[in-house]
């Protein structure tokens, strides 16, 4: 009797708040490797793939403008015509 009795405090003390901080930190590893990583991964998928289409509607775009800018430089070569007086170069 004299054992439980000195285990007594000991066991309600120290040693419960070990056991008591054991399963909190389960219960912590659990939600995260069974939810919170599942749902960030899940995120992180929808991310990459947004910016994947921003990629291509950049690169469409690019391409786009280019295309523009190249059409422009060729009307522009067409006229080629010197500037005479009173001829505006800015425009």
């Amino acid at each position: 009797m004299d054992t439980a009795e000195a285990l007594a405090p000991f066991l309600a003390g120290p040693a419960s708040a070990v056991f008591v901080m054991l399963i909190l930190l389960l219960g912590l590893w659990k939600l995260t490797t069974e939810k919170l990583l599942p749902m960030m991964s899940k995120a992180l998928d929808r991310h990459l793939n947004s910016l994947d289409e921003l990629v291509a509607t950049n690169n469409a775009d690019h391409k786009a403008m280019v295309e523009c800018l190249q059409r422009i430089e060729v009307k522009i070569d067409q006229q080629d015509v010197p500037a005479g007086p009173g001829r505006n170069l800015t425009h």
